[in-house]
């Protein structure tokens, strides 16, 4: 009987840690904005600076990462960063001064999600898989689709019932007890180190390993910047929606602990999406499949805008969550089919500078419009817009090569 390949092993491991990275992280920034904000009386502008800068500093710091794990794995790294997040998130905890917060999230929590969130995994995964890299990155994100309707209702039900403090405590220790030996056992570099080849192959059956075109070939090329700009409006417009949504739920007169069920509930929504079209994209063009998307998310927003019933709440929860949860996999997708493995982890570094800045001007620009308006509306309008223009830039993207080059840098 032929052994299971260890690259699905390392799938269902990193979906494991990606649920804890996620889910303790990103996904519950906005569960933090009311409480924050009514015990320590600092706007909401202010709050989600922090979530703001982090975006933008985690991108930056994943520029050298992103050649780190090129050259010599993310083991040591995603370990690092698990460590750290653990550290952060109880730091947290002892919040008393802006300057803290913005220290321990933006700085300690930021780099923590550089080294472990989905650039670094899917560099993992692109080296590991070629063929069969839409059904491994289907898996990886369907696990980690768990994070959002796991940790979001939880920890709404946690700052409720404990306080905002101890539940940044709880989690620090589950990064520290799960996500930590996760990534120290078990991460590798390319199956080559291992002696194996990519999807299990046998040698006669692979294609030659680490093929794709140089960093300064990609940086040259068309399809490098249209898909940097899709993937930046779309993420700041994604941004806005992560740290915002639960407030301006809550505005709308839903109750706190509904709102959060309701975020949470985007995870389950996106769990087909992110299953089905991944493993599609097989077949079709993860371009074609991630422009729809797009647009997808843009009518979702729209949705949102109107959720003065629980009808329409449930409509931009169907429509935006089974989008949402696609996008990331597939502009994995079309970055490797476009620029292939061997500089993977620094082309999609490169390419992720650009997208921190623009993900961090979203949550804080949304903020300080609220601040300065009083409503969402205006920071809606923004997020759909800049869905329409990722749509657009998707889809006037050239269509990759048949073949890659197998030159390296």
């Amino acid at each position: 009987m032929r052994p299971v390949f260890r690259g699905w092993v390392l799938v269902w491991a990193l979906g494991v840690t990606t649920i804890v990275s996620y889910g303790t992280t990103q996904y519950f920034f906005g569960l933090l904005v009311v409480p924050m904000e009514r015990e320590l009386g600092w706007s909401r502008g202010l709050i989600s600076g922090a979530f703001s800068l982090a975006m933008l500093s985690s991108g930056v710091v994943g520029l050298p990462i992103g050649r780190v794990v090129d050259r010599h794995g993310a083991r040591a790294l995603m370990t690092l960063g698990s460590v750290l997040g653990g550290g952060g998130l109880i730091g947290m905890s002892l919040v008393r001064a802006p300057w803290q917060l913005y220290v321990l999230w933006s700085g300690v929590v930021a780099a923590s999600m550089a080294l472990t969130l989905y650039p670094v995994t899917f560099t993992v995964i692109a080296n590991w898989f070629t063929r069969r890299r839409g059904s491994a990155l289907a898996l990886l994100t369907l696990l980690g689709g768990l994070a959002s309707p796991i940790f979001i209702p939880l920890g709404g039900l946690l700052v409720q019932e404990i306080g905002w403090r101890a539940t940044l405590t709880v989690f620090g220790l589950l990064q520290l007890l799960v996500a930590v030996p996760l990534h120290a056992l078990l991460v590798r570099r390319r199956p080559e180190d291992l002696g194996l080849l990519p999807d299990g192959d046998t040698v006669a059956a692979a294609p030659a390993p680490a093929a794709g075109s140089r960093l300064r070939q990609a940086v040259a090329s068309t399809p490098f910047w249209t898909l940097t700009a899709a993937f930046a409006l779309g993420l700041l417009a994604n941004s806005v929606i992560l740290a915002h949504q639960v407030a301006y739920l809550i505005g709308r007169g839903f109750d706190p602990v509904l709102a959060a069920s309701v975020a949470g509930l985007l995870g389950l929504a996106s769990l087909p999406g992110r299953y089905l079209l991944n493993r599609v994209s097989e077949r079709l063009s993860p371009q074609a499949l991630l422009a729809g998307c797009y647009l997808a998310q843009a009518v979702g927003v729209g949705l949102l805008a109107l959720a003065a019933s629980p009808g329409l709440v449930w409509a931009y929860v169907a429509v935006y969550g089974a989008a949402f949860g696609a996008v990331s996999p597939l502009r994995a997708s079309s970055m490797a089919d476009q620029f292939g493995r061997h500089a993977y982890g620094t082309i999609t570094a490169v390419s992720g500078v650009p997208v921190a800045v623009a993900a961090s001007v979203g949550p804080i620009a949304a903020g300080v419009l609220y601040d300065r308006l009083g409503g969402y509306g205006p920071a809606l309008a923004m997020t759909g817009t800049a869905f329409l223009l990722s749509a657009l830039a998707v889809a006037i993207t050239p269509r990759p090569p048949s073949c890659l080059s197998s030159t390296v840098e």
